[in-house]
């Protein structure tokens, strides 16, 4: 199934539609800023299948045309509390939009009370699970309009078929989901070493242990210990990132789905996270007490933005 024929097109949006976006974008990243990323990310990747909940609930609705005994039954078990909360009020088609409404006051019920629901929604929608059950509800909504199937499928079956999902009949989420992690580790090791290239200090051992074992050969005969001029680090430094742009753009480049990749990089909230730890480390750093690689990451998870809320 493509993006492309179920229109996944990139969609455009009015001077107003993107001036709100750009207000929403704001605030979901001072807000992101102000969590530690552990904790945000559990929150993170439990989010779409929630969302994917309601929106296989609005499918099979809109096609039946009523709440069948199926999903009422799917609901009481992952949604203990909902229906009896609801029953008296909500009316079928808005079932959906309920249940979201829930999600927030009960599962993330800790993420409002801490001030970063806000994150966590605007974040949610742009996860790539989250895209590919969007993109598998329109495909539904066509179809089944269309023909209605003989078996709607429970929610894991559904789930399951929302994973496959292909963008322009390239690729599917899962694999640009690996695509964006390893972009993004990469992105994190730039932003560790770039004050260090940016000295006059000679390689710590540990640093040059890591960038062999990360991106082998791009030292050649060089060796920890040793001072390596303004000139020589350049060298590096070229080598480092055209190993980084061949190891994590080159396939994605060649099959023609980078902007799919680069966009997707943009819209995660690792990327926002580790870019303002990059930008905190290189004002604070003393480059002479270098940590490892291990220890920045980890740093840059626990990272706290100070300022008003």
């Amino acid at each position: 199934m493509s993006l492309a024929k179920h229109g996944m097109k990139a969609p455009q949006f009015s001077h107003a539609e993107l001036k709100v976006q750009a207000i929403a974008c704001r605030r979901a990243n001072a807000q992101l800023l102000r969590v530690p990323w552990r904790r945000f990310h559990r929150a993170y990747e439990e989010y779409p299948r929630w969302q994917s909940l309601s929106l296989w609930s609005r499918a099979v609705i809109a096609t039946e045309g009523r709440v069948p005994s199926t999903l009422l039954a799917t609901l009481q078990e992952s949604c203990p509390g909902f229906i009896e909360d609801k029953a008296s009020s909500w009316e079928p088609e808005l079932l959906a939009y309920h249940l979201l409404e829930w999600v927030y006051n009960q599962r993330f019920r800790y993420a409002k009370r801490q001030g970063w629901l806000d994150a966590l929604t605007f974040y949610g929608v742009r996860h790539l699970r989250s895209e590919s059950a969007w993109a598998y509800w329109k495909h539904c909504e066509s179809e089944w309009n269309r023909k209605q199937p003989s078996a709607l499928p429970d929610f894991d079956q559904w789930w399951d078929a929302a994973l496959q999902m292909r963008i322009c009949d390239k690729i599917n989420y899962l694999e640009v989901a690996k695509a964006v992690e390893t972009y993004l580790d990469w992105e994190a090791l730039v932003l560790w070493l770039r004050p260090l290239f940016a000295s006059s200090l000679k390689l710590p051992t540990h640093v040059v242990s890591e960038l062999n074992r990360r991106c082998p050969g791009i030292l050649g005969p060089q060796s920890s210990g040793q001072r390596h001029g303004g000139q020589e680090k350049s060298t590096i430094w070229r080598s480092f990132t055209e190993w980084g742009k061949h190891h994590c753009l080159s396939e994605a480049k060649e099959e023609g789905w980078l902007d799919t990749l680069l966009q997707r990089v943009r819209s995660h909230p690792r990327h926002v996270r580790v870019v303002a730890y990059g930008k905190h480390w290189a004002k604070e750093n003393r480059p002479q007490r270098y940590p490892s690689f291990r220890r920045w990451r980890q740093a840059a998870d626990r990272y706290i933005e100070a300022g008003p809320k």
